[in-house]
């Protein structure tokens, strides 16, 4: 804000000079008003934005957390499919070894060919069985405490298999 001031007796003419300077200083004062209301709400805006990221930050956890249980709760269910899975072969593997004795037992009363197709085809399942037990079953890390139960199991079938 350039001003020419009027010449009197001993310089500029005062009245105009604090006039120039009262202007000068509500301009300021507008101006820093202005800079403080941008301040404020740039601290509003700042405050709304850490407040977003922090719910964002927990959100994370949450999920974060949900995933990892999925994923535990996911190897519980594949462990213990896997363990029926084999309980549920070994007693298949039983079944066809007592129809096999049976077929043997009544090979006076059973054509002998139709007893060797009987006992192709019992091998053949029994081998598709431990086919896949041995690709299906890859429990690994997972043996432990459903081991123990496995072997209870197959002792407890082994024994029923003893009494037929």
């Amino acid at each position: 804000m350039e001003s020419k001031f009027d010449i009197k007796r001993r310089g500029y003419d005062k009245a105009q000079v604090d006039e120039y300077i009262l202007n000068l200083t509500r301009n300021y004062e507008r101006s820093l008003a202005a800079q403080r209301d941008r301040i404020e709400s740039m601290k509003a805006e700042i405050a709304a934005k850490e407040k977003l990221l922090q719910e964002y930050i927990s959100r994370k956890e949450s999920i974060t957390n949900s995933i990892t249980q999925a994923v535990e709760k996911a190897k519980q269910i594949e462990y213990t499919a896997k363990v029926r899975y084999a309980l549920e072969g070994e007693r298949l593997a039983m079944f066809s070894s007592k129809w096999v004795r049976y077929c043997e037992s009544m090979t006076n009363a059973v054509d002998k060919n139709l007893l060797q197709n009987a006992k192709n085809y019992v091998e053949s399942a029994k081998k598709q069985i431990e086919e896949g037990l041995s690709a299906d079953l890859n429990l690994g890390a997972y043996l432990g405490e459903a081991a123990e139960i496995y072997e209870t199991e197959k002792g407890r079938l082994a024994a029923i298999k003893k009494r037929d």
